[in-house]
C-alpha cells in the first residue's frame, strides 16, 4: 500500500465533482505522522456487507462504529456473521465465540490488500488478545498472524479505519458522522486522509 497523503489543494476545480469534499478538514499534507502499518499493528478485515448468499445487507463498517467488533456468537440476530462456513470441534472455545484479528508482521502481506467493498479496522495495539499457541492442541489455525479477541473489542480501543479509494465517498457519507464522534480517522488503502483531526496517523 502507499505511504503518501493527499496533497491535492482542498479547494481545486476537480473538488466540485466530490459531494462529500465540504465535509473534510482541510489537508494536512507536510505534517509528520506515524504510520498505522507498523511492526504489531493490530487490525480487522473485512466486507462491508456480507458475502453470502441471502445474507441480509447489514453495514459491517456502521455497526463496528457504534458497538465495536463483535463475535458471532455474542448475537444470534444475525446482525454479525461471517461470511466463511466453518466447523470445527474438539475445543473448549467455540469458533463462532471469537472475532479474528491480525497482528501485523512479515507473514501479512496478502491480508494487507484491499479491493472494493473491503476495510480494515485497526485496534489499539496494546488490546490483550488470545494467541494460537493459547488456544489449545486440537486449534485450527487459518492465518500465519491470527489472534482473536473473545466476545467484543470496544469502540473507545478502534484508533483507525481503511476503505478502498472506490468506497471513500459511500462511506464518508454514511459514516463520517459516527466517525467524527468517535474522533477515529479514516484513510484510503493509497494513503490518502479522507477524514482525520490535525494529530491523526496516516497509513
Amino acid at each position: 500500500m502507499g505511504h503518501h497523503t493527499n496533497a491535492r489543494k482542498p479547494n481545486a476545480p476537480e473538488d466540485a465533482a466530490d459531494p462529500w469534499v465540504e465535509m473534510r478538514p482541510k489537508s494536512m499534507a507536510g505534517k509528520s505522522r506515524a504510520s498505522l502499518w507498523h511492526c504489531g499493528a493490530l487490525f480487522h478485515a473485512s466486507y462491508r456487507y456480507p458475502r453470502k448468499r441471502n445474507a441480509a445487507r447489514i453495514d459491517r463498517l456502521a455497526g463496528i462504529l457504534r458497538h465495536g467488533l463483535r463475535a458471532p456468537a455474542s448475537h444470534r440476530d444475525s446482525s454479525v456473521c461471517s461470511d466463511l462456513n466453518i466447523v470445527m470441534t474438539g475445543s473448549a472455545v467455540a469458533y463462532d465465540s471469537l472475532i479474528f484479528l491480525h497482528r501485523f508482521g512479515p507473514q501479512s502481506a496478502i491480508y494487507t490488500i484491499c479491493h472494493p467493498g473491503q476495510f480494515m479496522v485497526f485496534i489499539d495495539p496494546a488490546f490483550p488478545v488470545l494467541t494460537p499457541e493459547s488456544m489449545g492442541e486440537n486449534w485450527i489455525v487459518l492465518c500465519q498472524d491470527e489472534v482473536y479477541v473473545r466476545d467484543r473489542v470496544p469502540v473507545a480501543s478502534l484508533i483507525g479505519v481503511i476503505v478502498h479509494p472506490a468506497d471513500a465517498g459511500p462511506v464518508m457519507t454514511d459514516c463520517l458522522a459516527d466517525l467524527r464522534r468517535l474522533c477515529i480517522p479514516l484513510y484510503d488503502s493509497d494513503g490518502n486522509v479522507l477524514w482525520a483531526s490535525q494529530d491523526e496517523t496516516v497509513p
